[in-house]
């Protein structure tokens, strides 16, 4: 009897895990009908509203920069410095580090093609709904007086000076290269290419195709994972409601 209870509930839990992979399957699903649908276009028509492009990154309105931890040419960075752990730490709602630096190069980057460019809102870096690699680069550095490390100038001398033991520095760059390749998807509002507020977003330097295929490699992977999970669930579901039967 415990056998079959057993083989009962967990066929139940396959039968669940299969209703789940159906759910994530059928969000793919209309990610790859979104994809096939939304063919890039030059950015010379580009005018708003949902728009997909394949283009480079470029400077923005401000111009070139030099990224401030690891001094590389750049069309956009963000530099956060935070100390671990908090020295105002009180309750489970506080942070638990203290942000000590955090800023932005002015204005955005561009992504650009032969026939125009077109203004990014650097919020897109954070939000992709499809897999592919990022954009961005991440530079990481992490400080603590039994384990030191040059850090940039941009760390100011006094806040690695007042560093206690138990505590560490760490200073991370997000930097965003000049023509690096990207497939984005997304709308552009005021002159300005943005997420989408409803639907798909992506920013990658996947190609579409590469992109598309990669949905369909998932597709097809998850599918064989729901045929698995519901063969095995219906089975042992089955065969456990079926024994308990006979004991009623």
């Amino acid at each position: 009897m415990v056998v079959a209870t057993v083989a009962f509930c967990l066929g139940g839990v396959l039968l669940g895990g299969a209703g789940i992979f159906v759910l994530l399957n059928l969000g793919d699903y209309r990610a790859l009908r979104t994809l096939r649908r939304m063919t890039p276009v030059a950015l010379s028509s580009v005018r708003g509203g949902r728009v997909a492009v394949q283009a480079r990154t470029e400077y923005g309105p401000s111009g070139r920069h030099l990224a401030p931890v690891t001094g590389e040419d750049c069309a956009w960075f963000h530099v956060r410095l935070i100390r671990e752990p908090s020295r105002h730490y009180v309750g489970s709602d506080d942070p638990d580090h203290d942000v000590l630096a955090d800023f932005t190069s002015p204005d955005g980057f561009a992504l650009a093609d032969p026939s125009g460019r077109v203004p990014v809102d650097p919020a897109v870096l954070d939000i992709s709904d499809v897999a592919g690699p990022r954009v961005p680069v991440t530079t990481t550095l992490e400080h603590r007086l039994k384990a030191p490390i040059a850090l940039p100038a941009v760390v100011p001398r006094e806040v690695v000076d007042d560093l206690r033991k138990s505590e560490r520095l760490t200073l991370t760059e997000v930097r965003v290269p000049r023509a690096v390749p990207v497939f984005a998807l997304g709308r552009v509002s005021r002159g300005q290419f943005k997420r989408s507020l409803a639907g798909l977003t992506a920013f990658t330097t996947s190609g579409r195709e590469r992109v598309i295929a990669g949905l369909e490699d998932s597709i097809r992977h998850v599918s064989r994972v729901i045929v698995v999970f519901a063969l095995a669930g219906l089975v042992l579901a089955g065969g456990g409601a079926g024994y308990l039967t006979t004991l009623a």
